[in-house]
């Protein structure tokens, strides 16, 4: 997988998103991760705010509980 983000930490989470079923769409400014029918989270391929992993994590999170409450 070629490198999504400049922040190591987030390639690294993304790369096992990809691995555990979710899809990644590149695009100018900000990637994508998709989990398929249920909704997309924006990665930014260069974050300035400290807590931008975190605020990705949740992001995550939420997608995921989504999930479940569907299935």
């Amino acid at each position: 997988m070629k490198r999504v983000s400049s922040d190591k930490d987030i390639n690294q989470l993304i790369k096992e998103l990809i691995q555990n079923g979710w899809r990644y769409q590149s695009g100018k400014k900000h990637g994508k991760i998709e989990l398929p029918g249920i909704g997309k989270v924006v990665i930014p391929t260069s974050p300035s705010d400290r807590r931008t992993l975190q605020n990705l994590i949740r992001d995550i999170r939420q997608l995921e509980r989504r999930e479940a409450t569907l299935a």
